[in-house]
């Protein structure tokens, strides 16, 4: 391969790695230590993390960032966490320390922005993606949630399953890992994925309203509706005619459920009822936004009722 071949084919890969290359492979391209030595006191490339260089006129970037880490370590690392879900494009922050497993007695110099787990991830665990290891997705979402703890933590893992990420396989990976640190929220986060969150939602609408001195209320109140039939409705203020609808995670949203809840609902609209939607996540991070929106539905409910009479 001549220089200009050479000089060409590099420049093509690092174009197409975030502006990166490994030192390794670019003495496998060719250059000797000295040739790099010179790139780099030149100003073309700059040294990045141990053993990778950047191109000069490439800025860092969050994937350059993983991709550095990755490259820095070679095949003995394995990108995971939250820095995995953010290759897998599961969330769009990356975060400030990518988590880089390697194999148990692996002893690596630290490097900048970069944190090792001793950790060993099994073959079946780990694929190449765009040229950088990465825990798959299962593993991935289950070690990023617990990181990220209960409540981004379901956020994430709410996101991941409407991307068609696979629940079962999860739960197969948490009880491989039963006593490793995190276990106990991570089965927390896996019950409410798999229902757990609709239950919880319920019980705590109604703690809300309790120690909000609001009452009069009927909980999975069965209810004949015209055009639907016999449905049940999940809190319901009879004499206001006011419905509060209880949500666990979006994942349990499917096209069928939706369809069923849009017919569901208009058949309520046209018998004069207010719907007021809520999930787990208000009635856990916002319960306050919850309370105002069920005292406004009311409250104009009771001026309505004054205005006609």
């Amino acid at each position: 391969m001549s220089v200009d071949d050479r000089d060409r084919a590099v420049r093509a890969w690092i174009r197409d790695r975030d502006g990166l290359l490994a030192v390794a492979q670019a003495k496998e391209a060719g250059f000797s230590r000295a040739q790099i030595a010179a790139r780099v006191q030149k100003g073309e490339w700059e040294r990045d993390l141990h053993g990778v260089l950047r191109a000069a006129d490439h800025v860092v970037t969050p994937r350059s960032r993983v991709r550095a880490a990755a490259l820095s370590v070679g095949e003995v690392g394995t990108i995971t966490g939250c820095a995995a879900a953010f290759w897998w494009r599961l969330t769009d922050l990356c975060p400030a320390e990518i988590e880089v497993a390697i194999p148990h007695g692996t002893r690596l110099r630290p490097r900048r922005g970069v944190r090792f787990v001793h950790r060993a991830v099994p073959a079946t665990d780990r694929v190449v993606v765009h040229g950088v290891p990465v825990t798959k997705k299962p593993a991935t979402v289950l070690a990023a949630a617990v990181s990220l703890g209960l409540a981004l933590g379901a956020r994430l893992m709410d996101r991941a399953l409407q991307a068609g990420v696979d629940l079962e396989e999860m739960r197969r990976l948490h009880r491989l890992g039963i006593g490793r640190h995190g276990a106990v929220l991570a089965l927390q986060l896996l019950v409410l994925a798999g229902g757990g969150a609709r239950s919880e939602a319920e019980r705590k609408a109604h703690r809300v309203l309790r120690a909000a001195g609001i009452g009069g209320w009927s909980a999975n109140h069965e209810h004949w509706l015209r055009g639907y039939g016999q449905a049940v409705l999940d809190l319901a203020f009879l004499e206001q005619k006011v419905l509060v609808e209880i949500d666990g995670w979006a994942y349990h949203r499917d096209l069928r459920t939706f369809l069923t809840d849009a017919r569901r609902q208009n058949a309520l609209m046209l018998e004069g009822w207010i719907v007021i939607r809520t999930n787990w996540f208000e009635l856990r991070d916002a319960p306050d936004t919850f309370v105002q929106n069920v005292r406004d539905a009311l409250r104009s409910r009771r001026s309505t009722v004054i205005g006609t009479s």
